[in-house]
């Protein structure tokens, strides 16, 4: 007698079996399992076989045969007509498959089962009178079955789709040639039962079993070459990516590497991002350089951040005379004439252990000379009490320079010696400078303060419009005062008896003259004398009109003069007589 049974439960009469094997290929057409069709084709009667139309309601476990042979019939219950016995059978059987993975089994007489623990995919009972009979149809698919000889072997089963695939991506803008490679497996799996443990293996589990086997951390040596050209090469920056969809049963897996070109038996290498940047700074007529760049060490098969990593990313690490140069080539005519100093305005590293990458910022403060930076402030003002204007240059120097001595050493040579400080400062103040004003004389005045630390100075210059020598000359009049006698006499006590004498004093004419800036020559006496006189109005005084000679009398005349500073004064006094005297 043939029999199938399922969950240990039989089902009278046997239903017809049929099983179709199905093979799953991937694109390339190849193999990579197979899964069977099992379909159980049968018939339901009113009174007789298993599943029983006479159970307990609510509990349908106790409609099925579980002993040997066949059940006996049912007994004929007031009510139970054929239709109503064959639903509850149709409810008992629907029962029966709601779970997979239970043992389906068919044998014949005195042979061995074949069995299998499918997942049910349908049960249907086709349109009919359902009066003395009912046909119904059930379908399975299973992974394996066991008591037949399997023609056919795979590297794992319990698959559906598989996918592996090499991606290899250069990338741009990096010192060196640089390549990422991306391998993706993925595969979309299939629930499958153990025939003899009854456990089960979950779609995405059965995925991750094929994706694993092709996981091994390394590129595949052809396709490396075969994509790069590169005979040797570092293999460094691994990371490994994994998504798990449980309810499509998908399970796949990203590694990533970034590889370099590296030197014959080379172990450690680096590539570099660099970006280059300049911006006018208008106040001083400089330009900002900006140098900015990302180091990611690489070691052979070593994951980011590890010490060797990041010990090849650090000795990468430009100098300041290596970084002008590679600033200097990158810009190339936008720099125009502005000179890059070898020591950086500001140099900032960050090390990033965690990935092994560093990165680094070089900034200069470019001018026209690799040594220094200057900065110019001129003013001109104008005072009306005395009709003279002022001129003030403040230049601050800036040295460039590896120490604080060279920059020191920068900044003291290359202060504007006081002729060009005086061209400069009008050349600054511009239109602001009247026509008819001229600053050709010495300073009046200078002071520079030195910064050791910082490496820097600030003079400070003040010249006035007067002549090259400061000449300043002063007038002083005396007028006749009216002279009394004052006599004291012992007791008074209203004090001494004043006295007129009818006559006055003299008037007295006194002219100072000043001056700088003559070196170690002695101003020329005669000169001077004479525009002291024509500034004192002598002889053409107000005492005396018209003149005549004789009308005054020169009292004094001094004069103070020191070769060592070129300073130069002196002073003349007339006493005015009265014509004729």
């Amino acid at each position: 007698m043939a029999s199938v049974v399922y969950d240990s439960k039989a089902i009278i009469p046997s239903p017809l079996v049929t099983i179709n094997k199905i093979y799953r290929t991937s694109s390339d057409g190849d193999k990579h399992g197979s899964s069977y069709e099992i379909s159980l084709t049968g018939t339901l009667l009113p009174f007789k076989g298993s599943p029983s139309g006479n159970y307990s309601l609510g509990d349908p476990s106790s409609a099925f045969w579980t002993l040997g042979g066949y059940p006996p019939d049912d007994t004929y219950v007031g009510g139970h007509t054929p239709f109503a016995m064959l639903e509850r059978k149709q409810e008992a059987l629907r029962w029966l498959f709601r779970e997979d993975g239970k043992i389906l089994e068919w044998y014949g007489d005195g042979t061995s089962p074949v069995k299998c623990r499918p997942k049910i995919k349908s049960i249907s009972f086709p349109q009919g009178q359902w009066a003395d009979r009912c046909d119904y149809s059930i379908e399975f698919e299973a992974e394996y079955l066991t008591g037949l000889d399997d023609e056919d072997v795979f590297e794992t089963s319990g698959l559906q789709n598989v996918s592996e695939e090499w991606q290899f991506n250069e990338i741009q803008g990096f010192s060196g040639t640089v390549y990422e490679i991306n391998h993706v497996t993925s595969a979309q799996g299939v629930m499958t039962f153990d025939v003899i443990t009854g456990n089960e293996t979950q779609a995405w589990e059965n995925a991750k079993i094929w994706c694993d086997d092709k996981i091994s951390g390394i590129p595949d040596t052809d396709f490396v070459t075969y994509a790069t050209g590169f005979s040797n090469w570092v293999n460094g920056s691994y990371k490994k990516n994994t998504n798990i969809a449980e309810k499509n049963g998908s399970y796949a897996v990203t590694e990533t590497w970034i590889i370099h070109e590296a030197g014959l038996g080379e172990t450690s290498t680096v590539y570099t991002e660099k970006s280059f940047s300049t911006t006018i700074r208008s106040e001083d007529d400089e330009i900002e350089v900006n140098y900015n760049g990302t180091i990611y060490g690489l070691r052979e098969q070593e994951h980011p951040g590890g010490p060797s990593a990041i010990n090849a990313a650090k000795s990468a690490i430009p100098t300041n005379a290596e970084a002008k140069t590679e600033t200097e080539n990158a810009l190339g005519s936008l720099l125009g004439d502005y000179e890059i100093p070898v020591s950086p305005t500001q140099k900032d590293i960050t090390i990033n252990n965690k990935d092994g990458i560093v990165t680094f910022g070089f900034n200069w403060s470019a001018g026209e000379d690799e040594n220094y930076s200057q900065t110019n402030e001129a003013t001109i003002s104008y005072s009306s009490s005395d009709g003279v204007y002022t001129l003030v240059l403040s230049v601050d120097i800036e040295g460039k320079g590896d120490t604080s001595t060279i920059r020191l050493d920068n900044a003291r040579d290359n202060i504007p010696s006081d002729t060009t400080a005086r061209t400069l400062a009008q050349t600054l103040v511009g239109s602001q400078k009247p026509d008819s004003v001229t600053f050709t004389g010495t300073h009046i005045s200078k002071t520079s303060a030195i910064n050791e630390t910082r490496g820097s100075s600030r003079t400070s210059w003040t010249w006035t419009d007067k002549d090259e020598n400061n000449v300043d000359i002063a007038v002083e009049i005396a007028y006749p005062q009216i002279l009394s006698a004052k006599i004291e006499i012992p007791g008074r006590i209203a004090g001494p008896v004043i006295q007129r004498i009818n006559t006055a004093t003299a008037q007295q004419i006194t002219v100072t003259y000043r001056s700088e800036g003559h070196g170690s020559t002695k101003p020329n006496s005669d000169t001077i004398a004479d525009t002291m006189d024509d500034a004192g109005g002598v002889p053409y005084g107000p005492a005396i009109s018209p003149w005549y000679p004789g009308s005054y009398i020169l009292e004094s005349d001094r004069e103070n003069w020191n070769p060592v500073t070129g300073k130069y004064s002196r002073t003349r006094v007339h006493t005015v007589t009265e014509s004729g005297s």
